[in-house]
């Protein structure tokens, strides 16, 4: 199925990890791709080895939660396309710890990044892909966003959030000829772990995150766009888990609970070392 072939899209967070292996991805795939970030220099960096690799993307500067940026790279779009066919809605972040050390200022920046921003840029590219009658609405939330894992407690209410809001969506864009496709992966590797707060999660966490890599994903985000799937885990065995975990609360309910206290056990055993240093 050539769905890609010749289609404009748009990826946030594309200077790394997933953002970036969907560019070269979808490239591939005969896309004409455009990424941004609010990271210049991991932008500039991006498109170069881009380019090295043979991959043809026009990058821009953008700063998602800013709808200044935002309007700025609706114009562009414009501009040099005319057209918008995907947008993903790839950019986020998280740290690792209780929320009881989060800020107001970091609560608010992880929503908006998260959750917020995704939806204001999805309200001005819808009149682009409304006036063609077509488009794909690509939202990459997490397995967070479908059952509960913390210490990541902000992170998680976005996440949950953006697959609910990519549900209703769903049901309401239909009749435009838009379509909407969430993708919930697992843990896998990428500089999103980078964030020092990490440093905190049990090394074997850290270890296990390398099992699965950026490209495979990709992949199966592409695979979500080909048969229109609503919603995607990553891997497949995590859509397992979330039915049992909702279809059996009564038998599962308990083990997970000791996953998630044990896990939190931990982070408060670390921040109690860290203080008596």
């Amino acid at each position: 199925m050539q769905i890609l072939n010749n289609k404009v899209v748009l990826i946030t967070g594309g200077s790394s990890g997933l953002g970036y292996e969907l560019a070269k991805a979808m490239f591939n795939k005969g896309a004409k791709v455009i990424i941004c970030s609010h990271d210049e220099q991991r932008l500039m960096n991006a498109h170069n080895q881009l380019i090295k690799e043979n991959v043809d993307i026009l990058s821009t500067l953008c700063d998602i939660r800013e709808i200044k940026d935002i309007l700025k790279i609706k114009k562009l779009i414009l501009k040099e396309y005319g057209q918008l066919d995907i947008l993903v809605n790839n950019a986020g972040y998280a740290v690792y710890k209780p929320f009881e050390e989060s800020s107001s200022e970091e609560i608010n920046d992880l929503l908006d990044v998260n959750l917020g921003a995704a939806m204001r840029l999805t309200s001005e590219i819808l009149p682009i892909m409304k006036k063609q009658h077509s488009g794909i609405i690509v939202n990459i939330s997490s397995i967070a966003g479908a059952t509960i894992v913390t210490p990541n407690a902000v992170y998680c209410a976005a996440k949950h959030g953006l697959v609910a809001w990519s549900k209703a969506l769903n049901f309401e864009l239909k009749r435009f000829g838009i379509s909407v496709n969430v993708v919930c992966p697992g843990l896998f590797k990428t500089n999103f772990h980078n964030h020092p707060t990490f440093q905190r999660r049990d090394p074997y966490r850290n270890k296990k995150s390398s099992q699965l890599n950026a490209g495979f994903v990709s992949l199966q985000v592409i695979k979500a766009i080909e048969k229109n799937r609503l919603i995607t885990y990553v891997p497949s065995w995590h859509g397992k888990l979330v039915w049992l975990l909702n279809t059996f609360p009564v038998v599962l309910d308990p083990f997970w609970s000791l996953i998630i206290n044990r896990r939190i056990n931990q982070l408060y055993e670390q921040i109690k070392l860290e203080k008596s240093r």
